[in-house]
């Protein structure tokens, strides 16, 4: 019986427009086989396991990853691979096992896609291998956003320098950052500007230091325009080790949110973080952020 299902591997991190040409490309030839659509994905990325010190943050979590992959095929089959045991199965064996465990006669892959141990580099090689096998193979062109090339790396890059707006035309929404409330020095409501300070999901990419105009949603309370602060509050922490934080005001909320789930989108990098003379000077400039954030996000 000829396969009928149509596949892809590989990690799909940030589930950016280039993976959701893959995507569309599975969906059309297992549409036009009779089969659905299968894309088996990894929770962590690789080199967490080969050389953890040089993993990347990750765009998107698991759960993150698995959403967005159901939201755009939800007729697909999407399974999480375990990297340890995937990691020493020749690029024969794992196609051969997609062909017989879960019907695949179609191999869908992107312009920088391999698999298997001994995956080889070139295309014909692939192609090579899915005649042996009788699985047909697919190469998806490099989706060119603005002359550059959509890619997890190239996201990072962006999300890490703080353009925030590039990054979303290369998603194809806005990047967000989820967590949890966590108590903070409450310094905020004291001079006019209350925050919810963001525990993030670990090993997730925040954006550059600096004040974002941004969205920020809370579990059973609602979604809010937001200014957003990432950074070490040097004006009130003046340590040399000062931690990491990301502070929301969210912009009209007035409820209860510690120990609730938030996730903040962000929408346009404003500045840079600033050490400012005093606490008065800080609010002065918090309003002023206030009012540019209310501005940008009008505009949106």
């Amino acid at each position: 019986m000829t396969p009928h299902n149509a596949a892809a591997v590989g990690m799909f991190d940030g589930v950016h427009r280039g993976h959701c040409d893959i995507l569309d490309t599975i969906l059309t030839h297992a549409t036009g086989s009779g089969g659905r659509p299968v894309v088996l994905t990894f929770a962590g990325h690789p080199l967490s396991q080969l050389r953890p010190a040089d993993a990347p943050p990750l765009l998107t979590t698991a759960a993150e990853k698995e959403a967005l992959i159901r939201e755009h095929l939800p007729t697909a089959d999407v399974r999480m691979l375990d990297f340890n045991e995937a990691r020493g199965i020749p690029a024969e064996e794992f196609l051969r096992r997609l062909r017989d465990d879960l019907d695949v006669g179609t191999m869908v892959m992107g312009y920088d896609n391999r698999f298997g141990c001994d995956g080889p580099r070139d295309r014909r090689s692939y192609d090579e291998l899915g005649e042996r096998l009788g699985v047909r193979v697919v190469h998806v062109a490099p989706l060119r956003i603005d002359s550059t090339t959509a890619s997890s790396s190239e996201l990072r890059r962006l999300i890490s320098g703080g353009l925030t707006e590039k990054a979303a035309d290369m998603l194809g929404r806005r990047y967000s950052v989820g967590g949890t409330v966590a108590h903070g020095r409450k310094l905020g409501r004291t001079i006019g500007f209350p925050t919810a300070n963001l525990s993030p999901d670990p090993c997730k990419l925040l954006p550059a230091t600096g004040v974002y105009a941004a969205t920020a949603s809370v579990d059973s309370i609602g979604t809010f325009p937001a200014m957003v602060n990432i950074g070490h509050r040097p004006t009130v922490d003046r340590t040399s080790d000062a931690p990491l934080s990301i502070e929301a005001h969210l912009i009209g909320a007035d409820a209860e949110m510690y120990d609730r789930r938030m996730v903040i989108s962000f929408v346009r990098r404003l500045r840079d973080e600033r050490t400012f003379a005093s606490v008065d000077e800080l609010a002065s400039q918090l309003a002023a952020d206030r009012e540019n954030a209310i501005r940008t996000l009008t505009k949106k």
